[in-house]
């Protein structure tokens, strides 16, 4: 059996490892669990910022949610399939 190996340039790996531009690749990552809340719940969030409105979902301690990018400061991209939403959430609180 032949196999054909493609070189990929940069636009192509940006787009796999997390995004250009803003705009997330079709990077499937590790899956991890939210760990670590003392109370309450872990937001899933439509951007990578605290702000009431772009809250989407709650995830709480024990929750699985599997990598799909990376964000800007504290916000990791992920996929909850509890919720069967994507979005951000604060990565210190997943492991």
């Amino acid at each position: 059996m032949s196999e054909e190996f493609k070189k990929v340039d940069e636009q192509e790996l940006a787009e796999v490892a997390g995004g250009v531009n803003g705009n997330q690749g079709s990077y499937y990552g590790p899956w991890k669990t939210v760990r670590n809340l003392k109370k309450g719940w872990l937001a899933l969030r439509t951007a990578p910022r605290y702000d009431y409105s772009n809250e989407i979902g709650h995830l709480y301690n024990g929750d699985d949610v599997q990598i799909r990018g990376k964000a800007s400061g504290d916000y990791i991209w992920v996929w909850a399939p509890k919720l069967n939403k994507s979005g951000y959430v604060n990565r210190n609180f997943i492991g």
